[in-house]
C-alpha cells in the first residue's frame, strides 16, 4: 500500500473539496439556473455561497501552512518524470485557483456594494469601494476564475479515478 498523507493533510483536502464544489454548484445554480432578477431564493442561495465560500480563504491558509512544514508522500514510482512536473504545476495551480476564486469574489461583491459574511459569524471588510466601474469588471473575473477552478477539479477529479480503477496503482489511496 503506498504511504498516505497526514489526516490532517487528507481531512483538509476533503472538507475543502466538499465546500468548493458545494459552493461553485450553489453559484452556478443561484446565477446561471434561476430566473434572472431579485427573488428571495436567488439571495438566500448567494448568501449561503458566500458564507461558506469565504471559509475556503481560511482553510487554504491552515492547509498551506500544513503543507509548508510537512512533506507529502513520495509518489509512487509509476509516474514519469514529466508526469510528475505536470502533477506539481497542477496542485500549484489548483491551489492559486483555490485562493484566487473566493478572493476574486469578494472583490466582486465589495464593488458591488454587497455585504462579505463569513460562516454566519462576521462581515469580512470590503476590498474595494462600490464602485460601478470595476463591480462588472470583478464579475467577469470571479465568473472565469471559477470555470477555470471547475474545468481543474475534473480533470483532477478524473485523474484520480483513473489512477483508482484503470491503472490500480495506488496513487488515489494516499488521499484516502
Amino acid at each position: 500500500m503506498a504511504v498516505r498523507y497526514t489526516l490532517p493533510a487528507r481531512i483538509l483536502h476533503w472538507v475543502m473539496a466538499f465546500i468548493i464544489i458545494a459552493a461553485w454548484g450553489i453559484g452556478f445554480y443561484a446565477d446561471r439556473i434561476l430566473p434572472v432578477g431579485p427573488s428571495h431564493t436567488r439571495l438566500s442561495l448567494l448568501t449561503f455561497h458566500k458564507e461558506i465560500a469565504t471559509f475556503v480563504i481560511v482553510l487554504f491558509v491552515v492547509r498551506v501552512a500544513w503543507r509548508a512544514t510537512h512533506r507529502p508522500p513520495e509518489v509512487p514510482g509509476v509516474l514519469t518524470e514529466e508526469q510528475r512536473f505536470v502533477v506539481h504545476v497542477a496542485h500549484w495551480i489548483l491551489y492559486g485557483l483555490m485562493l484566487l476564486t473566493p478572493v476574486t469574489g469578494w472583490l466582486m461583491s465589495s464593488a458591488h456594494g454587497y455585504p462579505v459574511p463569513m460562516l454566519w459569524v462576521i462581515h469580512l471588510p470590503p476590498l474595494v469601494a462600490k464602485s460601478a466601474v470595476l463591480a462588472p469588471l470583478f464579475t467577469a473575473l470571479h465568473q472565469l476564475v471559477s470555470w477555470v477552478l471547475g474545468v481543474f477539479i475534473a480533470g483532477h477529479v478524473t485523474a484520480a479515478l483513473l489512477h483508482r480503477f484503470s491503472r490500480r496503482d495506488g496513487i488515489m489511496e494516499t488521499m484516502l
